[in-house]
């Protein structure tokens, strides 16, 4: 296995291709930033300060760091798609795997070595544009902020989620003799996906949250009840109104089950995608807070809408209502484990099965 190892890394130093994807890699970033530099030149220009006396924050350092060095979750499983159906669908229309069968090589490391070869190729990618992020940030000014390394963490997480794509592609290039089925299936998978992922972490909230809440709001409604604040009656009227199904978005009891068993919250989690930058906190959190799907502080004054008089300050007593990314980095990460064990081992078993000549 070593020696087609080698032989699939010099074909991926090789590919031009694979030079062609590097290249973006480290060139989008910086341009990214580039743009963003120009772009609070001009609003501080506007605003009669110089760049240097904007005096960005600890925590909007580090979400602009953290937003441009994990584009790549967002930007490369297109390339992806493209680079691996082409590069290991390539070696049966050539002939090359059948070549590595007559020379003795088993199934077994033919398989495992095209699979180590993306994974690492897949990394290294991420590593390039990463790093080349992290420049652009350092020679622009904009400035880094890694968090005192915890950012690295959910980096890694990013790139292991990334890997259940990797490993897809390459496996349905295994297990396909023509290129223009894998091509075809990995793109389809890559469309669906983003389009999915726009909206699928829009119903992260776990259902023992909600569970939870109600609860403690139930308890809120008998005190205002013993305070006479209100009546039994009104107390059936609120609850009849406020059922459980009441305080999850439209379409939860269908999208939170996919959320659940796939990877598509990501980017609605941990703010990986642009639009979070127009429309949400431009900060950096340590965790994700959900007393925002029970309060609204406009309409409800800072209060529960339900009537149950209960602040952000009680909802934050509720442990279920918040979740640490240390919490978050576990469950993506042996979820993506998971998947690439169910798609390596399914492939596996095809694989071996398949006429490869």
């Amino acid at each position: 296995m070593l020696e087609l190892l080698k032989f699939e890394f010099r074909r991926l130093r090789k590919s031009i291709f694979f030079r062609i994807v590097g290249i973006y890699c480290i060139a989008w970033p910086i341009l990214v930033i580039l743009l963003l530099r120009i772009l609070l030149g001009v609003v501080t220009r506007e605003a009669g300060v110089s760049f240097a006396e904007l005096g960005m924050g600890s925590s909007e350092t580090q979400y602009i760091t953290w937003l441009l060095t994990v584009g790549f979750i967002n930007d490369l499983p297109k390339f992806l798609a493209l680079f691996i159906c082409l590069h290991v669908g390539r070696d049966f229309t050539d002939g090359i795997v059948r070549n590595k069968i007559i020379a003795g090589h088993s199934r077994t490391s033919i398989f495992f070595s095209y699979l180590v070869a993306q994974i690492a190729a897949t990394v290294a990618l991420c590593v390039v544009y990463i790093g080349s992020a992290l420049l652009g940030l350092l020679v622009t000014g904009i400035g880094v902020d890694l968090n005192g390394g915890e950012m690295i963490t959910r980096l890694g997480t990013a790139i292991i989620v990334l890997l259940v794509l990797t490993v897809s592609f390459t496996v349905l290039s295994l297990i396909f003799r023509r290129r223009a089925m894998p091509i075809i299936l990995s793109i389809i998978t890559v469309v669906v996906m983003s389009t999915l992922t726009a909206f699928v972490g829009m119903y992260n909230l776990p259902a023992k949250t909600i569970k939870d809440y109600v609860a403690v709001r139930d308890d809120a409604y008998d005190e205002l009840v013993k305070h006479d604040e209100y009546s039994k009656d009104d107390i059936k009227l609120l609850k009849k109104q406020y059922t459980t199904d009441s305080y999850a978005q439209f379409g939860w009891k269908f999208c939170h089950p996919v959320y659940v068993i796939t990877n598509l919250g990501f980017n609605g989690d941990y703010g990986a995608d642009v639009t979070q930058l127009i429309n949400g906190n431009a900060e950096y959190q340590d965790e994700i807070d959900f007393t925002g799907n029970f309060i609204n502080k406009y309409w409800g004054g800072g209060y529960t809408t339900d009537g149950s008089r209960l602040t952000e300050k009680d909802l934050k007593k509720i442990d279920s209502m918040r979740i640490s990314y240390s919490t978050m980095n576990l469950m993506y990460i042996g979820r993506s484990l998971l998947y690439i064990l169910v798609i390596v081992g399914s492939g596996y078993i095809i694989f071996r099965k398949k006429n490869l000549f």
